[in-house]
């Protein structure tokens, strides 16, 4: 361990505490309901919301599983990945305007829990409050397994140790700060992560000797469905499920300034959140060129340790932390604003401000990491755990959209529809069906859903979401079902094709990571602290 790179991450350490103890204080001294802790005071612009949101999800799923998809799966890793993460979140707004449509329902809203208790009934509210919880509690665990390693990656301390140190930094920081402290912290953890993926990613293809690199990569690296189709399908439909129905996006939604920001936001930062999961899929083939013995969710942070010099090497690592950070928090303060709003509140009958409200949020936070710490031991694997996590959500999806949507859809079906899907999902996962299991749940959750609809009596007008119906809107989402099983039966059939590309594909992907890592780096923070 050398002792400059410790006194580094002790002073990313300090810096992060000492900004949300600025908060903290702040906040202690305020009159502010305890909303405040969770959604701020509902004025963040677009660019600032841009940031949270590629702050947020430009983490552990994007540094090291991207990185983990490329050193296993070659060039369809970071394609595929990109994809499959960034392109349902344009759903938030296609066909269908689902945020206004939301932020229409819930004007004062904090949680997406909220949102099934007002659209449906009590128990389709507990029903969601449960998936959701389950949901959040996994990615609060990958996080800290993801600190852990990059944390170890630094100092070299061991996984363990790593966990439980950064874990409990990421703890204090994030209680510390409730949501406005850390949210306004992102723009500058960005600033770090871009630079240092940037920098990383010019690095590499000097070291390696790019031209050299991809001259020499195998037909199986340069195949794109080397992942498979059948998984990546999966993938996708999984990451739809994770974006529509991710409680951290809604959280981000319901602090926007106004409809306009948030749907502009949500537009715009896929396009800008894909150079991070491009820059990182192709530093894991690089690991694989180079050290294909290594663990595949460690490919990044190996690499930067054997190839690069120890500046550059602490310099991603640091970005690597900031984006980790950055999800840890927002997944820890939302899950924490959901047993605050939607178990203690709702049967306490009391919401709590001042010093109360700020004291209450601290220990909820707190409680929340450490069960995240304790989780996170023995995890291998961070893909698996982003698809485990996403196919949770997959039992939210219907009740959710439809609800939005459809003035027809009814309590009763939302109930089933969430727990049958959530339980035949489980089972078929764990008796191994494998990415067929998630097409199951989802078909059996959208049958249900429908089905119960249709035929329990009308439940007349809805307080919430229910004032523009869409017409036929559950013929759309039958037919998306059957789209995406034709695409699933076709994948199986000619699961063995290979589309190998030239290897020349690798020079534009990599200038679109580098440029666009840059100006998060550079430009997207000036923006984000001008107009918030």
């Amino acid at each position: 361990m050398r002792k400059e790179v410790v006194i580094v991450v002790g002073l990313y350490f300090l810096g992060l505490l000492a900004w949300n103890l600025r908060n903290f204080l702040k906040n202690r001294a305020g009159t502010e309901a305890e909303e405040v802790a969770y959604v701020g005071h509902r004025n963040f612009g677009t660019g600032a919301l841009i940031a949270t949101l590629v702050a947020v999800y430009a983490s552990n799923y994007t540094l090291l599983a991207a990185a983990e998809s490329g050193f296993k799966y070659g060039l369809s890793g970071p394609i595929w990945y990109a994809l499959g993460v960034a392109f349902p979140i344009l759903f938030f707004v296609w066909p269908v305007n689902l945020i206004s449509r939301m932020r229409a329902s819930l004007p004062r809203g904090v949680t997406l829990v909220e949102y099934y208790g007002a659209r449906y009934d009590e128990r389709t509210r507990l029903a969601a409050l449960v998936t959701v919880l389950l949901a959040s509690v996994i990615g609060v665990v990958s996080v800290v397994v993801a600190i852990g390693i990059v944390l170890d990656s630094l100092l070299n301390i061991g996984t363990t140790p790593s966990i439980l140190l950064g874990g409990g930094v990421l703890i204090l920081y994030t209680a510390l700060g409730g949501y406005e402290g850390t949210a306004r912290a992102h723009v500058y953890q960005l600033m770090i992560a871009g630079l240092a993926v940037a920098v990383s990613l010019a690095l590499a293809a000097k070291d390696v000797n790019l031209s050299s690199f991809v001259h020499h990569l195998g037909a199986g690296q340069r195949n794109v469905l080397a992942w498979g189709p059948v998984h990546m399908l999966d993938f996708f439909l999984t990451l739809a499920a994770l974006a529509i129905a991710n409680p951290v996006l809604w959280q981000r939604m319901f602090s926007a300034r106004d409809d306009r920001s948030a749907a502009r936001a949500m537009c715009a930062f896929p396009a800008l959140w894909i150079p991070f999961a491009i820059g990182s899929g192709v530093m894991g083939m690089i690991a694989f060129h180079l050290m294909p013995a290594i663990a595949p969710d460690q490919a990044a942070t190996r690499l930067v340790v054997h190839l690069f010099p120890t500046w550059a090497a602490v310099l991603f690592l640091l970005g690597g932390l900031a984006l980790v950070f950055s999800t840890g928090d927002a997944a820890i303060n939302n899950i924490a604003s959901i047993v605050q709003f939607d178990v203690i509140d709702r049967y306490l009958g009391h919401r709590f401000t001042g010093r109360r409200a700020v004291y209450l949020s601290f220990g909820v936070q707190i409680a929340l990491g450490l069960v995240g710490i304790i989780g996170a031991l023995g995890v291998k694997s961070i893909l698996h755990l982003l698809v485990v996590n996403s196919a949770v959500n997959i039992a939210l999806l219907a009740p959710l959209v439809l609800g939005l949507i459809w003035r027809r859809a009814h309590g009763g079906a939302a109930f089933w529809s969430i727990a049958v899907g959530l339980v035949v999902g489980a089972g078929l996962m764990i008796a191994g069906w494998g990415p067929i299991a998630d097409l199951v749940a989802l078909v059996v959750s959208v049958v249900l859903m429908i089905g119960i609809s249709l035929w329990l009596p009308g439940r007349g007008e809805s307080a919430v979401g229910a004032e523009s119906p869409v017409k036929h809107a559950a013929s759309g989402m039958m037919l998306a079902i059957a789209i995406y099983t034709a695409l699933f039966a076709l994948a199986s059939i000619f699961g063995e094709v290979k589309l190998a590309l030239p290897g020349l594909t690798l020079y534009p992907l990599m200038l679109y990571a580098f440029g666009g890592c840059l100006v998060l780096a550079l430009v997207l923070p000036f923006i984000a602290l001008r107009r918030s």
